[in-house]
């Protein structure tokens, strides 16, 4: 029988009890209701086999284990435990696993190689396969099962009145008592025959937000560390784009989250799909999650730069290279006056262009999908910090060429090009190209010549005299090729000079950049 009894008593309503002699008969009593205990989700695997059988390999099973199931699987123990030590296993599916002790309370004082005691070491990441601290050397009750078991009560009292029978099998430090350890299906269901569907986001919302409760007016996105929080699915989705639609619009939530999918964004954003498809980044694989969800949520540690081991749900993306994704205290997500938050391009670009400049990934990223995007960004060609290095004419040209930099400068893309050619006497000049650098393929720049100083020991900076000479035109519509057209002034020409100009080709790239520098450059 279940602990909680087979009876509920409702006002108004009626259930009719089997009953009676030898032939079969119902009657009804008035306000009674007749409660199903707890089955099992072998109960349900019968009428529903595939949903059990997409439940029985996701996640929610595993969220509490017993120490005679969790044995079973790969977990690894805490230095110092053996199995005869662990009443349950918290986690241990897919990010992290953290201990109970025999009598209930979370382990957070460990072994070293020596026997000794030492605080925390105490939860398994599974995708670094590293150790780390949890709340090391607290006193910590576990006290999650409303999220974690099935028909969680939670012991309200905390043993003050030392009642063991509010704590799950009589152990003081589980402040609560369940019929099963992990989410089955009469956790979402109702017990036994009861059924329930409630596919409402504010349900899944039930144990998918942190702080902000469903329902509530006011909410937060909690953040530490520089990373979003987990447990904040529903959170996330408040603040982003999708808040009017409910989780089961996108997902099955009987299966694991990654194979959950049941409607691909193309089908509400065709317009979106068919501007991305024309992209070489759809070409190379890349799909709109992994912009639009970065990892930007962390569950149990990050896995590289800018990339931590959870998917937001926020999708909105902030395309100003300035932006600050988190509150100045660092403890949440920034939302605008409408409640709405954005993930930043260091998570949307950076996890993948880790040599970019914020500026150049923000000329690319933004309006990428309107109307108007330009061939540049669809091709991700144009100027950029990439360009930087030698270029020359070939070997026709050979003897003379360019040294060109692009920088970025108080947010401004400048170009510095120094063209060492000759004058109409053969005599050796240096033209030094520079200013700053619009959108487009094609710039002009001011052109100017030194002269006055001397060699070596005798250079004095304030005898050099800066003359110009005219403008240069730079035309380079990818990483290896471009053409230069340089234009005396008047007093030039009557030097000699005339205009010319002819293709450039790339002949030595500065070591360590990629061109363009938003390629992707993650190991």
């Amino acid at each position: 029988m279940n602990k909680r009894g087979y009876f509920r008593w409702y006002n108004g309503r009626m259930i009719g009890l089997a009953s009676l002699f030898l032939g079969i008969s119902f009657f009804f009593l008035p306000g009674i209701v007749f409660a199903a205990s707890f089955e099992g989700s072998e109960f349900c695997q019968d009428c529903h086999e595939d949903n059990y059988n997409d439940w029985k390999a996701s996640g929610h099973p595993y969220k509490l284990m017993r120490s005679e199931q969790a044995r079973n699987r790969p977990i690894p123990l805490p230095k110092g435990s053996t199995w005869d030590d662990i009443s349950y296993v918290i986690g241990g599916y897919k990010w992290k696993s953290r201990y109970m002790g025999t009598d209930g309370y979370i382990i957070t004082t460990t072994k070293d190689e020596n026997g000794n005691n030492v605080p925390g070491v105490n939860q398994y990441n599974y995708l670094t396969g590293t150790w780390s601290d949890y709340h090391p050397s607290e006193v910590k009750p576990y006290n999650c099962g409303s999220c974690h078991t099935t028909n969680w009560v939670a012991d309200e009292d905390h043993d003050t009145d030392n009642d063991l029978s509010d704590n799950q099998d009589g152990l003081p430090g589980i402040h609560g008592t369940f019929d099963a350890g992990g989410v089955h299906c009469e956790q979402c269901h109702g017990n036994g025959f009861e059924m329930k569907i409630d596919d409402s986001a504010e349900f899944c919302g039930g144990c998918h937000f942190r702080t902000s409760p469903p329902g509530s007016e006011v909410n937060s996105i909690p953040a530490s560390g520089g990373w979003i929080k987990h447990h904040e699915q529903y959170n996330e989705f408040l603040a982003g784009p999708h808040s009017n639609l409910k989780c089961t619009t996108c997902h099955d939530p009987h299966k694991r989250g990654e194979f959950s999918i049941v409607k691909e964004c193309d089908v509400c954003h065709a317009d979106k799909a068919a501007s991305f498809a024309s992209t070489p980044m759809a070409t190379q694989g890349v799909e709109c999650k992994d912009c639009h969800m970065p990892y930007a949520t962390k569950n149990a540690q990050p896995t590289g730069p800018f990339k931590a081991d959870l998917q937001t749900h926020i999708f909105y993306i902030d395309t100003d290279p300035e932006a600050n994704m988190f509150t100045e205290d660092g403890k949440f997500v920034q939302l605008d006056a409408n409640g709405k938050a954005a993930v930043t391009m260091d998570f949307a670009c950076k996890r993948c262009h880790q040599t970019a400049d914020m500026n150049e990934l923000a000329k690319f990223a933004k309006n990428f999908h309107g109307d108007d995007t330009s061939k540049e960004q669809l091709h991700y060609i144009g100027f950029n910090p990439g360009l930087s290095g030698h270029w020359w004419g070939g070997e026709t040209r050979d003897g003379e060429g360019f040294l060109m930099e692009f920088a970025y400068s108080n947010g401004q893309l400048v170009m510095i090009a120094s063209f060492y050619t000759y004058d109409s006497l053969g005599n050796q000049v240096w033209l030094i190209a520079e200013g700053p650098v619009g959108t487009g393929t094609t710039i002009t720049v001011n052109v100017t010549t030194t002269t006055g100083a001397m060699w070596g020991a005798n250079f004095d900076p304030a005898s050099v005299t800066r003359t110009p000479w005219g403008t240069a035109e730079f035309a380079i519509p990818n990483c290896t090729s471009g053409n230069a057209t340089f234009t005396p002034n008047a007093a030039m020409v009557a030097e000699g000079f005339t205009t010319f100009g002819y293709p450039l080709t790339r002949d030595l790239l500065v070591s360590g950049i990629q061109c363009p520098t938003f390629v992707n450059t993650a190991p």
